[in-house]
């Protein structure tokens, strides 16, 4: 047996697997699963679930419906990735500049982060017209199926693509083995604009935020939806999506490389 393989087990919590099990399993079920069905699942009897299911839900991480009697997550975990520093300075700073971008483009925008092999929408705006398209906040997508996906998976380091890689084919390999071509687009042309994958009539405008570290942090979306009377076209939404994902990234202390420090101007001038 190898080291790894003993510390492994000498360390295990068996209560906490179960719970993390559970919880795993319910957030890749879109409607709920019974008691029975996620024992059968996990391999589990009912008796190791029972009373881990009733210490989630005690604690508020799953959630209970009287009627159907079937468990689901809620939103707990969500709300605790937003208590994170890192998640809340980057809300911060996003959504006023969202607010902004949603009223002069006249279309709803989001803000999409990587959750592991998938995409999780952490802020969303709504248009200020009657009609619009938007997607839910906190609603999560495979990695592949989304502008959003292609962005951050292009501007992830050479072997955190590949591990994504790895997880999307499995899942999705029709999807997934775009990525790599996507990708290269996406690094050649700063971003992705195509037809949506999933809603017919909707163009995607994605552009990358980054930190102060260069490092892509979320990707800045707006699902363009033509429509009679609108007064800015998908040209004039593209800029502005480029410029505000731009002035989010240079509040998290990101700067352009392609633009001179602020010393060298001065020595120019000089």
């Amino acid at each position: 047996m190898s080291d790894d393989t003993d510390i492994s087990n000498r360390y295990r919590a068996p209560a906490l697997e179960k719970g993390l099990d559970i919880i795993e399993l319910l957030a890749s079920s879109a409607s709920g699963m019974s008691l029975t069905t996620i024992a059968a699942t996990l391999g589990r009897s009912m008796g190791e679930i029972y009373r881990i299911a009733l210490a989630l839900e005690a604690r508020g991480y799953i959630r209970r419906d009287a009627e159907s009697d079937q468990y689901a997550l809620t939103l707990k975990l969500f709300e605790l990735s937003h208590e994170n520093p890192p998640t809340n300075r980057l809300l911060s700073v996003a959504l006023p500049q969202m607010e902004k971008l949603a009223a002069d483009a006249q279309q709803s925008c989001h803000l999409a982060v990587l959750s592991g092999a998938r995409v999780l929408i952490v802020a969303q705006v709504d248009a200020p017209r009657p009609m619009h398209y938007a997607v839910r906040l906190g609603a999560q997508f495979p990695l592949a199926e989304t502008s959003s996906g292609a962005v951050l998976f292009a501007y992830q380091p050479e072997h955190h693509r590949q591990a994504l890689l790895d997880a999307s084919m499995a899942s999705f390999p029709e999807l997934a083995e775009t990525l790599p071509e996507r990708a290269e687009k996406v690094l050649a042309e700063g971003g992705e604009r195509r037809e949506s994958l999933v809603v017919s009539g909707v163009t995607n405008l994605s552009q990358p935020v980054f930190d102060h570290r260069g490092v892509i942090a979320a990707c800045l979306t707006i699902p363009f939806l033509a429509q009679k009377g609108l007064a800015v076209d998908v040209e004039a939404a593209e800029r502005a999506v480029i410029a505000t994902a731009a002035g989010i990234s240079a509040a998290l202390g990101w700067r352009d490389p392609r633009q001179p420090a602020d010393n060298e101007n001065e020595g120019e001038a000089a």
